[in-house]
């Protein structure tokens, strides 16, 4: 009877145990960012960029985007703001209209702001 009792309070304990790394891990992962909510901007394909490249990003749904191209911190151009549909999207641009050198493209949303970084050679 004793080792029946034993076994029940083991399993017990270990049932505890289990639901209360459950919590834990539930408790850690309160911060994580569901990366399925933002839009997602691809590199450019050929490094370095010359001529008309594309730039190309995907909407998880209708989003308002600005397309900028910076230099440091500084805003050179912006080549787009307005509202996307959800899906792809492809934006073109003539590099010949800034000087070579390393420059940052990216989009901004409400919710994002995410830069690539691309080198202009013509």
């Amino acid at each position: 009877m004793e080792r029946i009792i034993e076994f029940l309070v083991i399993t017990l304990l270990i049932l505890v145990a289990i639901i209360a790394y459950r919590y834990l891990l539930k408790y850690l992962s309160r911060g994580n960012v569901n990366q399925a909510l933002f839009c997602e901007l691809y590199s450019l394909d050929h490094e370095p960029a010359s001529g008309i490249v594309s730039f190309y990003f995907v909407c998880p749904e209708l989003t308002h985007v600005s397309f900028n191209i910076w230099k440091g911190d500084e805003i050179i151009q912006q080549l787009t703001s307005k509202e996307y549909e959800k899906g792809g999207h492809l934006l073109k641009f003539q590099t010949d209209e800034i000087e070579n050198g390393v420059y940052y493209f990216g989009i901004e949303t409400a919710k994002q702001k995410t830069q690539k970084r691309f080198t202009i050679q013509n």
